[in-house]
């Protein structure tokens, strides 16, 4: 059923920057550039089937709402599983420990994405289901990759990181892609990287990168042809027409997840999924 959920949009169809000192004060070395949340990525044009992410405006729309008209603590007991996962890993908690209540000082804590976490609850509080999950995607999409202090570009993440050889990676056919992927991993560094191939050229990066968390869960990031940050991932669909392009890390999320990390929450830290779109 969570397969279902996640993955059948998909066949149907924001960042300044600041910089990281590599080594001591006094090192010469170049410096990383990292993302923030004053100005956009570079993105690929959404296209004709634009999911939810699409609809923009998410800072003026959390500044209109009143967070003290929402029950404090929220009561969590009635979200599926797969929301509860989501809002777990957006306030960096272990779902294990998620419980049956949120209060507004924990969830403020997750700072942007804690408002935007009150803000689905409030304006999904007479929602059957207690959010507004299209409300919680369009903000988890405006400020997770921006907020993580990922590098902005791909020779940056190396720096930061560490090489991977790319060269010796194995090449499958991608059940997300529907061709050729290029995998290589750094379980020691906590680093596992997918090239997308399309006529032996790389045309995205995406990475998975454990170890940075505190739920356990992994960071989602994806570089595009140029080797830039971006929040947005190009997926074939199954009438072989244009590619649909997926916002970042939701439509990643949507492989990755454990449906069995717990009963009430899932997820996110299957590292090597076996199903996909192109399955």
């Amino acid at each position: 059923m969570l397969r279902t959920m996640l993955i059948t949009p998909l066949l149907l169809g924001a960042c300044g920057k600041e910089s990281l000192p590599e080594g001591d004060s006094g090192d010469t070395q170049p410096q990383i550039e990292l993302a923030d949340c004053t100005s956009e990525l570079p993105e690929i044009p959404w296209g004709d089937n634009k999911p939810v992410e699409a609809n923009s405006g998410i800072p003026a729309a959390l500044d209109e709402l009143d967070f003290s008209l929402l029950a404090d603590p929220i009561d969590v007991t009635g979200l599926p599983s797969l929301y509860l996962g989501f809002v777990a890993y957006a306030l960096e908690i272990p779902p294990e420990d998620i419980g049956t209540s949120l209060s507004h000082e924990q969830i403020l804590q997750a700072g942007d994405l804690g408002r935007v976490v009150l803000g689905a609850f409030l304006k999904g509080e007479n929602d059957a289901l207690g959010i507004d999950f299209s409300f919680f995607r369009r903000g988890f999409y405006h400020y997770y990759t921006c907020s993580r202090d990922f590098p902005l570009t791909l020779e940056g993440f190396r720096s930061k990181y560490g090489e991977i050889d790319m060269a010796n990676g194995v090449v499958v056919d991608s059940m997300a892609k529907c061709g050729d992927r290029n995998l290589a991993t750094d379980a020691t560094a906590g680093v596992y990287v997918a090239e997308t191939l399309v006529d032996g050229i790389v045309r995205e990066t995406e990475i998975l990168l454990t170890g940075q968390r505190s739920d356990g869960n992994p960071d989602f990031l994806v570089y595009d042809e140029e080797g830039f940050l971006t929040t947005r991932s190009q997926f074939p669909t199954i009438q072989n027409g244009d590619p649909v392009v997926a916002a970042s890390p939701y439509v990643c999320m949507s492989c990755h997840f454990n449906s069995e990390r717990t009963e009430h929450a899932v997820g996110f830290d299957v590292l090597m999924p076996e199903f996909g779109p192109c399955q």
